[in-house]
Order: C-alpha cells, then sequence, then structure tokens
C-alpha cells in the first residue's frame, strides 16, 4: 500500500494572508509611533515660537495663543489652526511683570492625539508643552 501525500495546495495563499496580516498590524503601530514623534515636535516648536513671539513684541495673551495656533497674531476668522491645534488650548502666564526677573511661559496642553492603531485604538489628550522665556521686548513691556 502506497501512503497518501497530504496535498500542499492553498498553504502559500494561508501563509502570505497570516503573514501580511501581522506585517499591516505591525506597520498601523509604526505609524502611529510616527505620528505621536511628529506631534511631540510640532508643539514643542509651536510652544517656542509662541513665546519667541510674546518675548520680543507687546504683551497680549490673545495675540500669542492666535500665533502659537495659526501662526500668525491675527486669527482672521479661521476655526481650526496648524493641524487642529485651537487658542482654547494655549494659556500665557506672564511673571514678576515690569521687574528684570520679568519671565513669560507658554503652556500648550489637551491636544488631541487620534490612534488608528490595531492594538492602541481612540483619541488621548498630549501631555502639556511648555516654554518660558525672559522678556526682552524693545518696546513696550507692560
Amino acid at each position: 500500500m502506497k501512503p497518501r501525500r497530504r496535498s500542499t495546495r492553498g498553504s502559500a495563499m494561508l501563509e502570505s494572508t497570516l503573514v501580511l496580516t501581522v506585517f499591516l498590524m505591525a506597520f498601523l503601530e509604526v505609524l502611529d509611533i510616527g505620528q505621536v514623534m511628529f506631534f511631540e515636535a510640532m508643539l514643542g516648536d509651536r510652544a517656542r515660537a509662541g513665546a519667541r513671539y510674546a518675548v520680543v513684541n507687546t504683551y497680549d495673551p490673545t495675540a500669542i495663543a492666535n500665533v502659537v495656533a495659526y501662526n500668525s497674531p491675527y486669527s482672521s476668522g479661521q476655526s481650526s489652526g496648524l493641524f487642529g491645534l485651537q487658542p482654547s488650548m494655549v494659556t500665557v502666564n506672564r511673571y514678576n511683570a515690569g521687574v528684570a526677573g520679568d519671565r513669560i511661559e507658554v503652556i500648550i496642553s489637551n491636544f488631541p492625539l487620534a490612534f488608528a492603531g490595531p492594538f492602541v485604538q481612540g483619541s488621548y489628550a498630549s501631555r502639556q508643552f511648555r516654554a518660558v522665556l525672559p522678556a526682552q521686548s524693545m518696546g513696550s513691556l507692560q
């Protein structure tokens, strides 16, 4: 009697499907990590840009928040800023106004991060981004 040989037809298709599924899941997670890293860099840069604008211009919290969100001191009727950043997410504080230790602090908080990967899904708020610089305006510091 001859032993029956199992048919291997279709096994390559099944193996390819399994490998492709694992690869796509890993690829989506890598994209999510890249998105987080991009927004970390962008939000840190926006906080520094707002602080820089604040220390070289007359102190105006609304204009500073607009610079952070829109890259312009004027909102010009825009509903959404850079990548969804809103002026309401920006807090501007001034410490020791009018003295040598005058500092301006810009904080970005509650920026939404959306994840689409298979393991981490949903929307989360980012951490706070904070920039503090000494006031150095050539104009009025009031």
